[in-house]
């Protein structure tokens, strides 16, 4: 028998499927993540009163921040776009009633819209967010949250490209300032 009838009939083409002979097959290019599209990134909440900025215990009525940021390596990601969404949720220990610090906060707090890789600047991106005296709110006079931020970069069409989330561990919230 030869060798070429025991190969594979090519893979249906999705871009053109009634084309029997899309380029006698076609090749995969592999391209090394590390090399084209490399991504760190960090989310922190700053108590911006507080001396001790390691501090994890908050005051209901005291504003702080929440800062995101995405540092994107390589060549690939100058050549995409999309809507980078961040949030942070808390899930309070013991009891119920878990948010997304997002659902407090005006639609589109935590967006960073249309977004392009191939304009200056584009591949270190800083989100920073004022969160008001208030937004928290807590069942009782002490709450202690499990908190954990969440990225997403999602295409044009809608679907979710890159995700990644970071464990800020847990915070405390009392009431007062």
């Amino acid at each position: 028998m030869c060798e070429d009838c025991q190969k594979k009939p090519p893979e249906r083409s999705v871009c053109w499927p009634n084309d029997p002979d899309y380029l006698d097959g076609k090749t995969e290019i592999e391209l090394p993540p590390e090399r084209y599209t490399k991504v760190f990134w960090d989310a922190d909440i700053i108590d911006e009163d507080d001396r001790n900025k390691q501090d994890t215990i908050l005051g209901t009525q005291e504003r702080f921040k929440v800062r995101f940021r995405v540092e994107l390596r390589g060549r690939l990601w100058k050549c995409i776009t999309g809507d980078w969404f961040f949030d942070v949720g808390f899930t309070p220990i013991g009891r119920e009633g878990s948010f997304l610090l997002s659902s407090l906060l005006p639609p589109g707090t935590f967006v960073v819209k249309n977004w392009r890789g191939c304009d200056p600047n584009a591949l270190c991106i800083e989100l920073v967010v004022e969160v008001p005296p208030g937004t928290i709110q807590i069942q009782g006079d002490v709450e202690v949250f499990e908190v954990a931020a969440q990225v997403d970069l999602r295409c044009c069409d809608g679907h979710v490209a890159v995700i990644g989330y970071e464990a800020l561990e847990e915070y405390e919230f009392f009431v007062g300032a």
